[in-house]
């Protein structure tokens, strides 16, 4: 059983709270929440992240309007944006026999979404997230998660028809290759309802 809440457009800092608030809820016993939201402009820096993945100081990033925000999520450092998924999954994680499943499941859920799209993506498991392209991959989603007492925290970003230049002021996930959207794989615009009504769908069916 899940509770799908979203949240249209809201800041890092003020979603982090109600996943603080909704980990504790999940903990004491209530139903698993997934929550679909976009970002304000943000870079977020993972357990992973090295000094050297951040391509900008500080404080030529509030020049530009854009927040920093260390979490502790797995993963490097992300952008997140304007005409970005993100979902952010509050589960118990025993019922999906681990983290790693639960995070499987999400791969496999963002796969399948943009392959609706007639785009042919592929899934890094050693590095998670979806990519399209073979001799010059692209990434065009990410997945961070951390279980914190049995419960998930964080989720995926997927950039659907998003404003790329974000990400040229980091090191994307620590990986120095080039990133998409759907948008821009598809050949036309896909907006974020159109691929958050698909998403809904496949979440529901793998996670069951």
């Amino acid at each position: 059983m899940w509770e799908i809440i979203e949240l249209g457009v809201i800041n890092f800092e003020d979603a982090y709270k109600l996943q603080i608030k909704f980990h504790e809820q999940v903990k004491q016993g209530d139903t698993n929440k997934l929550l679909l939201l976009q970002h304000h402009p943000v870079i977020t820096l993972g357990r992973r992240t090295e000094n050297s993945h951040l391509l900008i100081s500080k404080a030529e990033l509030a020049k530009k309007g854009v927040d920093l925000i260390k979490t502790n999520r797995g993963g490097s450092a992300t952008y997140h944006g304007y005409g970005q998924l993100v979902g952010y999954i509050i589960c118990k994680v025993n019922k999906f026999k681990g983290i790693h499943e639960v995070v499987s499941n999400i791969l496999q859920v963002v796969n399948s979404t943009i392959n609706e799209f007639f785009i042919e993506s592929w899934v890094d498991t050693d590095n998670p997230g979806i990519w399209v392209g073979n001799e010059l991959p692209r990434k065009i989603a990410a997945v961070g998660m951390h279980n914190k007492d049995g419960v998930s925290m964080h989720g995926f970003a997927v950039n659907i028809n998003m404003k790329l230049d974000g990400f040229s002021l980091i090191i994307p996930c620590g990986l120095n290759l080039p990133v998409t959207t759907v948008s821009i794989e598809a050949g036309k615009n896909i907006s974020v309802e159109e691929f958050k009504d698909k998403l809904i769908t496949a979440f529901l069916q793998i996670f069951e």
